[in-house]
């Protein structure tokens, strides 16, 4: 648990965990085994992606983007100035539209001004620094933080991992049921590998106004990550 200027972001220290488990069917009349074994392999994320809005009323819409865009520049120069590469902010989102009031008397609905709407999405690498970020956004204007999403940026790897344990898992339970049943484990017939189910993105659950006791600061945010599960999954078929 780390405690950084005005973020606090709950980590594991163990880097990988690795457990799967394994499923079997014996098909006496065949004289095959077939089983089913999957490989987990939980590692901390390494890639963070902040969602981030900029809002402004304007009684044009004219003046509404003109605004929203000094706004928006402000937002990424802050955040190219903290180390951010201009590319990994990116613009995923612009849009202006009128706003209307309702006259109970005339029961009509007129515009009453224009709303400007930007959504930037921010990735960064150094997740411990997240917090940061999202302050220094809103200090520079930002009117919005809509979360934010931890993932792999390379998860394959991982995942070559899980399927090497679930392959051994199948392995074993194969053998173990060979053996229960008197007969030595032939040679592999079939392999199936399932279509991958892991999660590589693990959602932030953040709260904006926790108090840190430790820091002396109030109304900052919280951001709770925990390990992403990377998960293979295969059915082998054996002779007896």
């Amino acid at each position: 648990m780390k405690n950084l200027r005005r973020i606090f972001i709950t980590t594991s220290l163990t880097a990988l965990l690795a457990f799967g488990s394994a499923t079997a069917v014996f098909a006496a009349e065949g004289n095959t085994v077939t089983t089913s074994g999957t490989g987990i392999i939980s590692v901390e994320p390494d890639t963070a992606s902040i969602s981030l809005t900029v809002q402004t009323i304007g009684k044009t819409s004219e003046a509404a983007k003109k605004e929203n865009n000094k706004i928006s520049a402000k937002v990424v120069a802050k955040l190219e100035e903290m180390g951010i590469a201009k590319d990994k902010i990116i613009t995923n989102y612009s849009s202006v539209y009128p706003e209307y009031q309702y006259d109970e008397k005339t029961k009509k609905s007129t515009i009453s001004g224009y709303r400007a709407h930007t959504s930037l999405q921010v990735k960064v690498t150094d997740i411990d620094n997240v917090g940061s970020y999202i302050d220094a956004a809103l200090n520079a204007g930002a009117t919005g933080f809509n979360g934010a999403s931890f993932s792999l940026e390379n998860p394959t790897a991982y995942y070559t991992q899980a399927l090497q344990l679930a392959v051994k898992n199948a392995s074993t339970s194969a053998n173990t049921i060979a053996a229960a049943y008197g007969k030595a484990l032939g040679p592999i017939q079939t392999v199936v590998e399932h279509e991958s189910y892991a999660s590589f993105e693990e959602t932030a659950v953040y709260n904006e106004k926790a108090m840190d006791i430790n820091a002396g600061t109030g109304n900052r945010t919280v951001i709770q990550y925990d390990k992403i599960d990377v998960t293979a999954t295969i059915t082998a078929t054996y002779g007896l």
